[in-house]
């Protein structure tokens, strides 16, 4: 699900099973699915190997061609592993001592995204997309506020602007919230009261971040920063490791 020339992946090791480093390089590579699903486990799991340290770079990368940063660094992984339903080993994290991701979009790519989107979208339905607007802020430490205006035409123009808030509470519970559309005119009135079944899926959705498969690694601080981009970055480790 990755496609980039050259290597990616470099391994130091002196003596197996203890790994030095783990070097992932994916600058400029191009991602257009997400990774296969697990099929599941099948049977009991058993220690593979530790790793002293894995950094992971991707900057520059293409998600379905918006452009992206991603930095992963984590030290003192021991890694498990196991076989799936189709006999391929899976490797699954049992414990990092501590580590930080950080992924961060700019403001303009994520509009120019939206946007392509949206032109998709409304050419079907014989519309034209004039201009899309994105204005993301920051709220705090943990809440994001995001405004997209659009500009479209039918016969006539419409404008309509949609709002809402994202916000990630002590617990790590991810909210959305305020969903809302506003547009002027008929033509606004009746695309908003088409838009709203699908912003009701989002409205007040909860996602527990504490949930994700990490094993004993636990979340143990999070930040959402604005400026021209917007840049989320996690700190986790497992329980008990020295920070």
């Amino acid at each position: 699900f990755v496609h980039k020339s050259g290597p990616i992946v470099d391994v130091s090791s002196r003596v197996f099973p203890y790994i030095d480093e783990i070097v992932i390089n994916l600058y400029g590579s191009e991602i257009d699915a997400l990774p296969p699903r697990s099929q599941g486990i099948a049977g009991g799991t058993k220690p593979a190997f530790e790793v002293a340290a894995v950094n992971l770079t991707a900057r520059n990368i293409g998600w379905r061609h918006v452009p992206l940063n991603l930095q992963f660094e984590a030290r003192g992984v021991c890694l498990d592993q196991a076989f799936d339903a189709r006999g391929e080993i899976v490797l699954l994290p049992r414990r990092i001592d501590d580590g930080e991701i950080s992924f961060s979009a700019a403001q303009l790519d994520l509009e120019e995204a939206i946007a392509r989107v949206l032109a998709t979208e409304a050419r079907a339905h014989g519309i034209t997309i004039e201009q899309v607007r994105l204005a993301l802020r920051e709220r705090g430490p943990r809440s994001i506020a995001g405004e997209v205006r659009i500009q479209a035409r039918k016969f006539v123009r419409a404008k309509i602007d949609i709002y809402g808030q994202l916000e990630v509470d002590e617990n790590f519970v991810a909210t959305v919230s305020q969903l809302s559309c506003h547009g002027a005119g008929a033509i606004a009135s009746r695309a908003c009261r088409a838009l709203e079944p699908h912003l009701q899926r989002f409205k007040c959705r909860s996602l527990p971040l504490k949930s994700l498969p990490l094993g004993e690694t636990q979340l143990r601080t999070l930040r959402i920063a604005v400026t021209d981009a917007v840049e989320l970055r996690l700190g986790f480790g497992s329980a008990g490791a020295q920070t």
